[in-house]
């Protein structure tokens, strides 16, 4: 494997753009074999692998399947019972009739919770009685209710010699002026847990890239490094090493949720989710590249691991109100607010992937949303990197933010 000492420092590359890109291998390559190795990575990533499979099989127990409501019928014609079945499927609610001998069994079921109501002949011929424990569900009542008053007609019409059977039937459809999207809820679910897999990746990630560049401030070690490579290329180096690894990461709990969900049953996983994935995928690296590079800046202005949690707090609030965003706006994806967010950079990436889950949002404002933090995130580096080449070299307290601006100049 190739190491940063393999780096020359006396004989330059015949391309000058061939020895940055050469560094900045080098350098991800290093983080990426001492990240990637060690055991807390490792543990972290199979432990959440194991999490996430174990919850989707619960989560698919504790569904149990579709629930289905029992009605106990006593004395009357098969067809009765069959009718209350279909109602209820055509109303969206799956009955199963049992008969009873007589009405005592019948209360004792519906008393004992067995049933969820009962129908029973009622005083006086032809009446109907429904008992229940503490009042009917209208989507068990209502199909019961229809089937007696059908049953009902028929008999009717029969005694003035009318086949019920021969007369038309109403032919009823219903038209939808908002279409349903069969896989929203799950497209959102992906979005949803992009957004708690960004600010993860965004905690330790980060934490990671300003802890290694403070550890080598401390260590005197960067002076070592940037007698044969540039700051710059350090910097990039770093980022782009610990975000493969955090990629990686979010990749395997990812690919692992969606082979779980999918065996499960919970995630049918259409075209369109794995279309969803990817999107989340694509704002997941604008996110991290964002906040990995102001990471980076914060861990050079400081010379002390104990003044890294202080220097980071402001960037730890705006990752957290990112999340809080992403979590408490997956309710209200319509309103002005998220609408606006979801245009903001860093908020864009964890608003915009529920936006396009949803369907509220189009191409064009995708298309500008991306570019827009596409060229924050440009910004944010070319910012990191100034701060950074001013700051790694220098010991003593840590800088002030007015400093630090001074610096990006």
């Amino acid at each position: 494997m190739t190491t940063l000492h393999d780096i020359p420092t006396t004989t330059p590359s015949p391309s000058p753009k061939a020895s940055a890109a050469q560094a900045i291998r080098l350098v991800a390559e290093r983080e990426i074999t001492t990240r990637a190795k060690t055991r807390s990575f490792v543990v972290s990533t199979v432990l959440l692998m194991v999490v996430i499979i174990v919850g989707a099989i619960v989560i698919n127990l504790l569904a149990g399947g579709e629930d289905v409501e029992k009605v106990a019928v006593v004395g009357q014609p098969a067809a009765i019972s069959e009718s209350i079945v279909e109602l209820g499927d055509s109303a969206g609610t799956s009955i199963a009739t049992e008969t009873v001998d007589t009405v005592e069994q019948a209360r004792a079921k519906v008393a004992d919770g067995d049933v969820a109501a009962a129908l029973v002949p009622g005083e006086n011929p032809g009446s109907y009685v429904i008992l229940t424990k503490d009042g009917a569900d209208p989507a068990v009542e209502a199909p019961m209710r229809t089937a007696v008053s059908q049953a009902g007609l028929t008999d009717a019409l029969a005694a003035r010699g009318v086949d019920a059977a021969s007369l038309p039937a109403m032919a009823i459809s219903v038209t939808q002026l908002e279409p349903a999207r069969p896989d929203e809820g799950e497209r959102l679910v992906i979005a949803l847990v992009g957004v708690i897999l960004l600010i993860t990746a965004i905690m330790m990630g980060g934490t990671m890239v300003a802890v290694g560049v403070v550890e080598e401030k401390t260590s005197r070690v960067v002076e070592l490094l940037l007698a044969t490579i540039k700051p710059l290329h350090l910097l990039w180096g770093k980022i782009i090493g610990i975000g493969a690894v955090a990629l990686t990461q979010v990749v395997l709990l990812g690919a692992t949720a969606l082979i779980a969900g999918t065996a499960t049953g919970i995630l049918t996983l259409p075209g369109a989710a794995v279309g969803m994935f990817a999107a989340v995928i694509a704002w997941f690296v604008l996110g991290f590249l964002f906040f990995a590079s102001l990471y980076a800046a914060t861990g050079a202005i400081v010379s002390r691991q104990e003044e890294l949690s202080s220097a980071s707090f402001p960037l730890t609030v705006l990752a957290m109100a990112v999340m809080y965003a992403g979590i408490f706006g997956v309710q209200a994806l319509d309103s002005t607010l998220i609408k606006t967010l979801s245009w903001i950079p860093p908020f864009s990436a964890a608003l915009m992937p529920m936006r396009i889950a949803s369907g509220d949002t189009n191409t064009l404002q995708i298309v500008l949303t991306f570019l827009i933090m596409v060229a924050v995130c440009a910004l944010a580096t070319w910012l990191a990197a100034r701060i950074y080449q001013r700051s790694i070299l220098r010991t003593g307290s840590r800088l002030g933010w007015g400093e630090v601006l001074k610096l990006a100049r």
